[in-house]
């Protein structure tokens, strides 16, 4: 491009800073592979000679190449960036800040300012190269050096030890190569912001596969990025083993139903959730520091005495501890010891569950089974479960006396019935139960059986069969005493 006035950099022509107009050229956007020069006003032909322009601008000038990731940066996210590059021109050496800006239309705009800086030097002292140079290399903490595409440069003794590589395979790597980040802790986006924007930045990382923790900083210099590593991966165990124990304990407590606590070697709550308090019909604060015979004075006993025989043993029990008044509840309460970091003893834990309205449904139960079964005998009627095709019948309570028999075991083979039944009825009982195997059948069967003592009875089974698994055929149902409601001998076996 022409630097006449009519130019519309024509006011970057009087810029005593030099003044660059770059287009990226190759590669993606925010990673181009190069950058031609579109512009370059007079002041930048001054520090870097002619023919810039139309020209590859890093291309003739390797020791830039650094200043390309740092563009790139600029270009994907239009922050400003500012390096510091030395530029050896054959007569002398130049430092140079470059600032770089992204132009609305993606081309990338760049100032050049030479700094001057004067050598300052005493006659037979160490040089301050060799000085940092002795620093860096007995420094406690990992110290890198990487150029403007994050290959390594420079690498001190305790970041060889940290990345667990030696000098000679560290030097010309990428940074990426060698360390794997982890999506929750990332290392390379503030590395990145930091090449782009000139800024330092501190922040912590994890490095996987080792998953070592490090306190990052990283100071942009002209050829790159300095970083400084610190493991904390010690202390992070340390600290955090605690607090994750901690928290899961906090969580668990506060968020469970049950009532959870701890007691002291006195009996007294030296903690307790709200949940555990709430059932208890009280506050937190009127639980905590009294005993169960403060609290309830009643039910006391009991649960003293499990707590006890806990810290007696050594051991985690179980038990079912009853709490009168209205309405009286009943606790299914886990108890165990707790011990510090020696082993000593130093209290117990107690996870209690209110079960009150289990224990009521099961009474409930009972009692109806109760009255069931006393219905049942008193209609002189039992329950039968015939499994087909083993023939394992099983009865309900009062098959014995039904049967006229002293007793009955729980479960008996098909046979053993059909042993007892009257001659003339037997074939056809077996023959009917037979073929009802398979559902769905209602079956109603007459038929008389003999006792043990000789006596004959009259019987009807009602029942159905239904499926079991795919190998079971099942028939359930109830069988009656028709002894005493017909005198009549029954003529057939109905079906």
């Amino acid at each position: 491009m022409s630097s006449s006035p009519a130019s519309p950099f024509a006011i970057e022509a009087l810029n005593p800073d030099g003044f660059l107009v770059l287009r990226p050229e190759g590669g993606r956007p925010d990673a181009p592979d190069d950058f031609l020069c579109e512009y370059a006003n007079p002041a930048a032909q001054a520090l870097l000679g002619d023919g810039l322009e139309d020209a590859p601008f890093l291309a003739t000038r390797r020791t830039w190449m650094g200043l390309r990731a740092a563009w790139g940066m600029t270009l994907a996210t239009g922050l400003r960036s500012e390096q510091w590059v030395h530029w050896d021109t054959g007569s002398r050496m130049h430092t140079l800040r470059v600032r770089a800006a992204r132009a609305r239309d993606g081309r990338l705009y760049v100032w050049l300012t030479e700094q001057a800086l004067e050598p300052h030097a005493t006659p037979g002292a160490m040089s301050e190269l060799d000085l940092c140079a002795a620093a860096v290399e007995h420094l406690p903490d990992a110290c890198i050096a990487l150029d403007g595409r994050f290959q390594v440069r420079m690498a001190n003794p305790a970041a060889e030890r940290l990345l667990g590589q030696p000098h000679d395979r560290l030097e010309g790597r990428v940074l990426w190569e060698m360390v794997e980040e982890e999506q929750d802790l990332p290392l390379r986006q503030p590395l990145l912001h930091a090449l782009a924007t000139g800024q330092s930045t501190e922040f912590e990382a994890a490095l996987a596969p080792s998953r070592r923790f490090v306190r990052v900083r990283g100071i942009p210099v002209a050829s790159g990025l300095l970083l400084y590593l610190e493991d904390t991966s010690p202390q992070r165990r340390v600290g955090e083993s605690p607090r994750h124990a901690s928290a899961l304990f906090h969580a668990v407590m506060h968020g469970s139903t049950d009532a959870i606590y701890t007691k002291n070697l006195e009996g007294q709550y030296t903690r307790i959730n709200a949940a555990g308090a709430q059932l208890m019909g009280r506050k937190v604060e009127e639980v905590v520091g009294h005993t169960d015979a403060e609290l309830w004075p009643a039910e006391a006993r009991a649960s003293v005495a499990h707590d006890r025989e806990v810290l007696a043993f050594r051991r985690t029990l179980t038990y079912e501890e009853a709490q009168s008044g209205q309405p009286g509840r009943v606790w299914l309460s886990t108890k165990g010891v707790l011990r510090d970091e020696q082993g000593r003893v130093f209290g117990l834990f107690g996870i209690s569950r209110d079960i009150t309205e289990r224990k009521r449904m099961e009474e409930a139960l009972h009692q109806n089974e109760a009255r069931l079964q006393q219905a049942l005998r008193a209609a002189s009627v039992t329950l039968f479960d015939l499994r087909m095709p083993e023939g394992l019948l099983r009865w309900g309570p009062g098959a014995a006396e039904l049967l006229g028999q002293p007793s009955l075991p729980p479960e008996e083979p098909l046979a053993a019935l059909l042993a007892r039944l009257h001659p003339e009825d037997r074939m056809a009982v077996a023959a009917r139960l037979a073929s009802s195997t398979r559902p769905p059948v209602k079956l109603a069967l007459d038929f008389r059986v003999v006792g043990a003592r000789g006596e004959v009875r009259r019987l009807t089974l009602w029942g159905e069969a239904h499926a079991g698994d795919a190998r079971e055929q099942r028939i359930s149902g109830v069988l009656v005493d028709m002894t005493r409601r017909t005198l009549a001998p029954p003529s057939e076996v109905a079906a």
